[in-house]
């Protein structure tokens, strides 16, 4: 699959959720994003990826543990990490694991229900042309009920950077935008959840 394909596949898993999310008035950040990346889908000539700053992330929660599947673009993610590492970024938008590790660590920050940080540890971490592919788990005291995410990767380098974040639990999945200095949101219990449909899917 060629680097643009590859492109074209993130947005296509990001678009509809930002499409959504738009229609609680998010702000016009998310709306230019949303134009930004209809553009990119529908026209196969547009080839500025520069001017969209996203990344997608899966949250899987299960019993006491849970998974982050992380997609961004590498050029994006290559400087952020290396700045955070206080060095160059390399040009050919390649990232060293443990300045990723470190890096994520830093940017998608979890605590549990007593504001205790919960460590996140690399499940995989590879380079996929365009993308990089990141995988992270958790062990949690609990479920994942009571834990707070905030989710700030690539805001240092972009004011208008979205960091979009599913929560699959049971089932559904929640939806939440992070932009820069978005606050922490709190996962709730399921019965909760389950009498707040908005932002959800089946």
């Amino acid at each position: 699959m060629s680097a643009l394909s590859r492109i074209k596949e993130l947005l296509r898993d990001v678009l509809p959720l930002l499409r959504r999310l738009n229609k609680r008035a998010l702000g016009p950040r998310v709306t230019r994003t949303i134009t930004v990346f209809s553009l990119f889908v529908t026209a196969p000539r547009v080839a500025d990826a520069h001017a969209i700053h996203t990344t997608l992330t899966v949250i899987s929660a299960e019993k006491k543990a849970i998974t982050l599947h992380i997609r961004s673009f590498a050029d994006d993610f290559s400087v952020s990490v290396a700045q955070f590492a206080r060095h160059s970024p390399p040009r050919d938008s390649s990232a060293v694991t443990s300045e990723i590790i470190s890096y994520i660590r830093a940017k998608f920050v979890l605590t549990d229900s007593r504001e205790r940080p919960v460590l996140l540890e690399s499940c995989g971490v590879r380079r996929a042309g365009a993308l990089y592919l990141l995988c992270f788990r958790a062990s949690l005291p609990v479920d994942i009920s009571g834990i707070k995410i905030r989710n700030q990767m690539l805001t240092e380098l972009y004011n208008d950077q979205v960091n979009i974040v599913q929560i699959d639990r049971s089932g559904r999945r929640k939806t939440a935008l992070f932009t820069k200095g978005s606050p922490a949101i709190t996962i709730e219990p399921i019965e909760a959840a389950n009498q707040r449909p908005l932002d959800e899917e089946n």
